[in-house]
């Protein structure tokens, strides 16, 4: 690097003779800053609740988005827990003790040409920011495993929303065969907490909400309907969309639900590379994601329903079997078999192993619906002479 560039920039303010090179953590003020650049960077982000605090660990209260909590005051007397009994465990643990970091360069062209720019560290931080914000809401979207490993692969950088929806003890976990985007999310938000009926989110993928309005063209060939469809609404919840949600997946939560946790200890390294000629940067960062109140989530995902044969040949007084092999809502015990036309043929279910049992009883043929609550499938049956 020509050693006038740098002088040059250090000259305007933008860079401090003594900030030219830097090794350690930005003042709580500075990672304060730098923390909300993030967050502003994302619609998203600016939704969520985030907490941003000058620990790596922090139990959180989560009154903020309960319900029913007030008790009758009695001088003297002591209220009652049972209010905070009926939600369960209320507010969450963030962890934030496992660090990401961002490794970025400014080559040589770059500081000649910024070297009379006086905003040029400070357009540096912005566009730091930005690229922290992106991944770090890819994170919370895609985290799978909290991986302490230096070489841990993206994804098990932090577990996100959806992971922690996915593992939890507490949020509803329903499932869905339906190929139809319209009646998944008809059973999603069926299966929604009460208490955030009307006020949660839908969070889904790019795809699917995409083929949701192609659908809804489809059915319902009205300008007032897919103008509707169009305002990312459906029955009263928001729906948010993000490419990186996988297909067939969705949340619902109200998004104050959803707790983005970052530490404002924020590091921050930055030197002069004469090797590769350029000025490197290192940010640290010490994020987490969790929901406040399990109970609020609603996670579902698509489970097929599948028979292993869709047709049956059977004599009069004879019976065949066909095997429900998976099904979703309450998967095979929540099964029902049933003939289209008794007369022609019966069908009885055993919910234990699956087992659909198809007997004939007069020549002719008939259909048995196989339905899991979500979804059906139909059986064709022929029943042939004895």
């Amino acid at each position: 690097m020509e050693e006038n560039a740098l002088s040059e920039i250090l000259k305007t303010g933008g860079l401090t003779p003594q900030e030219a090179t830097l090794n350690g953590e930005l003042t709580p003020k500075q990672g304060r800053v730098f923390v909300s650049t993030i967050v502003a960077s994302d619609a998203l982000l600016g939704k969520v609740t985030t907490d941003i605090t000058g620990k790596l660990t922090k139990e959180r209260s989560g009154l903020d988005v309960a319900k029913g909590m007030l008790t009758r005051h009695v001088s003297g007397e002591t209220p009652p827990d049972e209010n905070m009994k009926k939600l369960g465990k209320i507010g969450c643990t963030l962890d934030m003790t496992k660090g990401v970091e961002l490794n970025a360069k400014i080559n040589d062209d770059t500081l000649e040409d910024a070297k009379d720019n006086p905003n040029f560290d400070k357009e540096q931080f912005n566009a730091f920011g930005q690229i922290f914000s992106n991944d770090l809401l890819y994170l919370g979207v895609v985290g799978k495993a909290d991986n302490p490993a230096v070489d841990a692969p993206f994804d098990e950088l932090a577990k996100g929303w959806i992971t922690v929806a996915k593992e939890s003890d507490t949020t509803n976990k329903p499932t869905s065969s339906n190929e139809s985007i319209l009646y998944r999310l008809k059973h999603l938000v069926k299966n929604a907490h009460d208490d955030v009926k009307g006020s949660a989110a839908i969070l889904m993928s790019a795809s699917d909400y995409m083929d949701y309005q192609f659908e809804i063209a489809e059915k319902f060939k009205s300008l007032a309907t897919l103008l509707k469809a169009k305002e990312k609404e459906f029955m009263g919840f928001e729906i948010e969309t993000r490419p990186d949600v996988p297909n067939g997946t969705y949340l619902l939560t109200p998004l104050k639900n959803m707790v983005f946790g970052i530490s404002s200890k924020v590091k921050r390294k930055r030197w002069y590379d004469n090797e590769k000629d350029c000025l490197r940067y290192k940010f640290v960062v010490y994020p987490d994601y969790e929901f406040d109140i399990h109970k609020y989530v609603t996670y579902m995902t698509i489970v097929s329903l599948t028979v292993t044969s869709y047709e049956v040949s059977v004599a009069v007084g004879a019976s065949s079997q066909r095997t429900v092999s998976s099904a979703a809502g309450n998967g095979l015990a929540g099964v029902t078999a049933i003939s289209r036309d008794e007369t022609v043929a019966t069908a009885t279910y055993d919910s234990s192993n699956g087992k659909i049992t198809v007997t004939g009883v007069a020549e002719g043929s008939t259909t048995v619906v196989v339905d899991d609550g979500t979804s059906y499938k139909e059986i064709k049956v022929t029943v042939t002479a004895a």
